[in-house]
C-alpha cells in the first residue's frame, strides 16, 4: 500500500536526522516534531486512499483503488499523463519481464540440429564413446575450454551425422555427374570420394574445438592485463572476494573475459558454490593458462588467509611489466618490418622501372614481353597485389 511505503521512507528519514544530529549541533536533538509530521503524513495518506476507494477498506487491503472515468481524466490531466502511452508502458514493462525471467541464466539453448543427430546416431555415439574413450575425451575438454555451448555427446553426435550425411551426398552426386563406362568403377569412385567428404567433415569437427579454444585463449590475453589492475582497485577498496567478479561483470569493459568471470558468478550466486570451489571449477575449464594461475594463486591465498589486495597488486604489476615488454617487442619487429617494406616495395621498384627505361632506350624486350606491357603488368597488378598482402600480414601480426 502506498501509506506503507510514505511511512517506510519517512522513518528513514528519521533515522537519517537522528544520525545527522549526533553529528552535527546544528541540527535539533530533539527529533520529536519530525515524528508527529511523519504521523500527519501517514494520516493524511489513508485520508487520501480513502477517498479514491469511496471508503471501502476492503479495496485499501487488496491495493485495488477505482477510480471513476471522470476522476480518472482529472488526475490524468493534473499529471500530465496520456492514458494511450501509460499503456504503452506497461505493455513493454511486461515484455521486458518476460523476456528477462526466459533468459535469466540460460546455459545451453536447445540445437535443432543437435536434436535431428541425437534421434538417428545418439546410440552410435554412445558406444564410440565408451569404445575410443581417450579420443573423445579430448574432444570434451576441448569443448568445454571452447566455451562452444553444446553437450559433448550432442556434439559427437552432431559429427557422426555429418559425416554421414556428407558421404551419402557426395557419393550420390559423384556417381550420378561423372560417368563411366564400368557401373562398378563409377560406384567405387563416388564411395571413395564420399569416404574421403566424411573424413574431412569428421576432422573439422574434431578439430574446431581445439581452434576455438586457442582463439579464446588469444582473446583472453588481450584483456588480462587490464582486468587485474582492476580487480587489485577493488580489492583495495576492502570489497568482498566475490564482489571482485561481480564488478569485473557489471563493467562490462572485458568482453573476453565475460563467458569467465559470469561462471564464477553464477557458481557462486545460482549453484551456492563457495568461492574457492567456483574458482577452482573455471579455472579447470579455462583455456587460458595465465588466467588459470591467478585464479589457482586466488584459491591459494584466499585458503592460507593471505592478503588478498597483494597478491592482486603485485600481479597487475607483473601483468603491466608484461603488456609493456610484449608492445616494445612488437615495436621493434613493425622497425623490421618496415625496413623489408622499404627495401621491397619502395627501392626496389624504383631500381626495376629505371632498368625497364634502359631497356627501352635500346630497344630490346623482356622475356619476349614489350617494356610497356611489363611496366603495365608491375604498376596496376604486382605492386598493389604486394601493398595489399604486406597490410594483410600486418593486420594478422599486430596485438589486439
Amino acid at each position: 500500500m502506498l501509506s506503507g511505503e510514505v511511512r517506510q521512507l519517512a522513518q528513514k528519514i528519521l533515522e537519517s536526522a537522528e544520525r545527522a544530529s549526533s553529528l552535527d549541533p546544528s541540527v535539533p536533538k530533539n527529533a520529536k516534531e519530525v515524528k508527529e509530521q511523519i504521523d500527519r503524513i501517514g494520516l493524511l495518506n489513508n485520508q487520501i486512499l480513502n477517498q479514491l476507494t469511496h471508503g471501502k477498506p476492503s479495496a485499501m487491503k487488496k491495493g485495488n483503488i477505482k477510480l471513476t472515468r471522470k476522476e480518472k481524466k482529472k488526475l490524468l490531466n493534473e499529471l500530465n499523463l496520456d492514458e494511450g502511452r501509460i499503456k504503452e508502458f506497461l505493455k513493454y514493462r511486461d515484455k521486458i519481464k518476460k523476456e528477462e525471467a526466459q533468459q535469466a541464466y540460460v546455459l545451453y539453448k536447445p540445437s535443432a540440429y543437435g536434436k535431428i543427430a541425437n534421434f538417428f546416431v545418439e546410440k552410435i555415439s554412445f558406444k564410440l564413446a565408451k569404445s575410443h574413450p581417450k579420443f573423445f575425451e579430448k574432444l570434451a575438454q576441448d569443448l568445454r575450454r571452447s566455451g562452444i555451448k553444446v553437450i559433448s555427446k550432442t556434439y559427437m553426435s552432431m559429427m557422426i551425422f555429418s559425416s554421414i550425411l556428407a558421404f551419402v551426398i557426395v557419393t550420390v552426386v559423384t556417381s550420378l555427374l561423372f560417368k563411366h563406362p564400368m557401373l562398378p568403377v563409377q560406384v567405387a569412385r563416388g564411395v571413395s570420394l564420399g569416404m574421403v567428404a566424411a573424413a574431412v567433415t569428421a576432422a573439422i569437427f574434431y578439430l574446431y574445438p581445439t581452434n576455438a579454444a586457442g582463439e579464446k585463449e588469444k582473446k583472453i590475453q588481450q584483456d588480462l592485463p587490464f582486468a587485474i589492475i582492476h580487480m587489485a582497485s577493488v580489492a583495495g577498496s576492502g570489497a568482498r572476494p566475490i564482489a571482485i567478479f561481480q564488478n569485473l561483470l557489471a563493467s562490462g569493459e572485458y568482453p573476453n573475459l565475460r563467458d569467465e568471470i559470469k561462471k564464477i558468478v553464477n557458481y557462486v550466486n545460482v549453484f551456492g558454490y563457495d568461492l574457492t570451489t567456483a574458482l577452482v571449477t573455471v579455472a579447470r575449464t579455462t583455456p587460458s593458462a595465465k588466467f588459470k594461475d591467478l585464479l589457482d594463486g586466488m584459491v591459494s591465498n584466499i585458503t592460507s588467509g593471505g592478503d588478498l589486495k597483494e597478491y592482486l597488486q603485485a600481479k597487475a604489476d607483473e601483468a603491466l611489466t608484461s603488456y609493456r615488454l610484449m608492445r616494445k617487442k612488437y615495436v621493434e619487429v613493425i622497425a623490421t618490418y618496415s625496413d623489408i617494406y622499404t627495401a621491397l616495395l619502395i627501392a626496389a621498384p624504383l631500381l626495376f622501372f629505371v632498368t625497364l627505361a634502359i631497356i627501352q632506350m635500346l630497344g630490346g624486350s623482356l622475356g619476349g614481353l614489350g617494356v610497356n606491357l611489363i611496366a603495365s603488368i608491375g604498376t596496376y597488378g604486382v605492386i598493389p597485389l604486394l601493398n595489399i598482402g604486406y597490410l594483410i600480414f600486418i593486420s594478422v601480426v599486430q596485438p589486439k
